[in-house]
């Protein structure tokens, strides 16, 4: 698999795995036949009410379904699709900057330009990043959201009978929060990183409001092993309300 490095705005070199041709493939399969579910749902229920309403609505439901479907689902489960998130794939800023809705915009509208000679693909397999028109004028990347390093695995282990959360605040961490303190603590252990541990660390204090005296690391290692504790307990993490970003 491709990788490519990415200079955060604190200067921290990052190593980033690029999403492969098959994943996108299959992912761009897999929204398509979600589609095509939604629309024969959708017919379907036409078909069963002569009424003029349901007939609006279904006209309604079918171009959101078409159109908007990319840019609606990005935009609201961080750069992913139902397709993406199945092969674990997702947009990403080139800049390791947390995606906007304007960038989400733009590579959607260029959408349009995939389709003529097949461009899209052309430029996927042309370009040194992988990227559709769209991706080059927005900025933006698909990358692999695959942890390279089994630590669901470490933490689940230290998840003993009877354990308490030290911090319950952890439950509030989203599934991306969580998958973003897991690539943190890669790219310690892959390229000695600490300043991006004391970063995440100071992010996750800030987003979770929680003090403690425990050293960066073993601040993140106990909050993904208390956020793991809720997930094995079944918990859903609700949606945190802040903004948590290291620029990954």
């Amino acid at each position: 698999m491709s990788q490519i490095n990415i200079v955060t705005a604190q200067n921290v070199v990052l190593k980033i795995e690029l999403a492969n041709i098959g994943d996108r493939f299959l992912a761009s399969i897999i929204d398509f036949l979600i589609k095509s579910g939604i629309t024969l749902i959708a017919l379907f229920i036409k078909n069963q009410f002569e009424d003029t309403f349901v007939t609006f609505m279904v006209g309604v439901l079918m171009v959101i379904t078409w159109v908007f479907y990319t840019l609606v689902f990005e935009q609201f489960m961080d750069g992913q699709t139902p397709g993406k998130r199945s092969r674990k794939i997702r947009v990403a800023r080139l800049d390791g900057a947390p995606l906007t809705f304007g960038s989400l915009l733009l590579r959607w509208v260029l959408r349009i330009a995939d389709f003529f000679v097949f461009i899209g693909l052309w430029m996927i397999v042309g370009t040194e990043k992988h990227q559709r028109l769209g991706d080059l004028a927005a900025g933006t990347i698909l990358v692999s959201t695959r942890q390279r390093v089994s630590l669901d695995d470490t933490f689940y282990n230290e998840i003993g009978t009877g354990y308490v959360p030290t911090y319950p605040e952890a439950e509030r961490l989203t599934s991306r929060e969580a998958e973003i303190i897991q690539e943190v603590f890669f790219q310690y252990r892959q390229h000695d990183k600490y300043e991006l541990v004391t970063l995440a660390a100071n992010k996750v204090k800030e987003l979770l409001q929680v003090h403690t005296y425990k050293d960066d690391l073993t601040f993140l290692k106990v909050v993904l092993i208390d956020y793991n504790y809720f997930g094995a307990h079944g918990a859903k993490p609700s949606e945190s309300s802040g903004e948590f970003s290291v620029s990954i």
